[in-house]
């Protein structure tokens, strides 16, 4: 037992490792194509202040993952390319700026079921380079929403920070996570990604 948690972590610190490199692959000056945002007119009135820009559109839900094992479903938004590390999915946006992935921990002893969620995400994620678990809220048809940020070092480069939020839901004895993972340029997407990709997980 202790064996296969041991393996698991080191799977799944590997796919965060993986997640936040393949962020960190295309640098820090990365566009998101237009798509979906919207600009200031041109012609603004004498004295007022521009509207705000918005963040850029999340794509839609095309495809379905279901995972090998028969262990969960979820959401595949379009566009975004699917890879894994071991049994750990991947799913990636074309720029590099959003990623995400499910992982599947045992619930560990605490004091309530909240706690012990928080405790399952920290032990799996906990390892990652600078991971740090934020406020946490409490989601509709129980689990929980946690926050996160963590930062990653590459070469000679100064650490890059990430951001993301994470959502955990106990079925039994397992608690499945939902992470999304963020550079600076999809920092404005997590709270879309996060709410549209946790309707679509499924659990047997």
């Amino acid at each position: 037992m202790g064996l296969g948690i041991r393996r698991l972590r080191v799977l799944v610190v590997g796919a965060i490792a993986l997640v936040a490199s393949i962020l960190l692959t295309h640098g820090t000056s990365w566009e998101l194509g237009g798509q979906g945002r919207v600009t200031a007119p041109l012609a603004q009135a004498q004295g007022n202040a521009p509207p705000p820009t918005l963040a850029p559109a999340l794509p839609m839900v095309s495809g379905n993952f279901e995972d090998p094992q028969g262990r969960f479903q979820i959401g595949i938004l379009d566009g975004y390319s699917v890879s894994s590390v071991g049994a750990t999915p991947l799913f990636q946006a074309a720029d590099g700026s959003l990623a995400y992935t499910v992982a599947v921990a045992p619930l560990l002893p605490n004091s309530s079921p909240e706690a012990a969620m928080v405790a399952a995400a920290e032990s799996t994620f906990g390892a990652g380079e600078g991971f740090v678990a934020g406020d946490v809220q409490p989601i509709a048809g129980g689990g929980v929403r946690i926050n996160w940020a963590g930062r990653l070092s590459q070469g000679a480069a100064p650490p890059q920070p990430i951001t993301g939020k994470i959502f955990a839901r106990q079925r039994e004895a397992q608690v499945f996570l939902l992470m999304v993972a963020a550079t600076s340029a999809g920092e404005a997407q997590v709270s879309d990604a996060i709410n549209a990709l946790g309707s679509t997980l499924i659990v047997p």
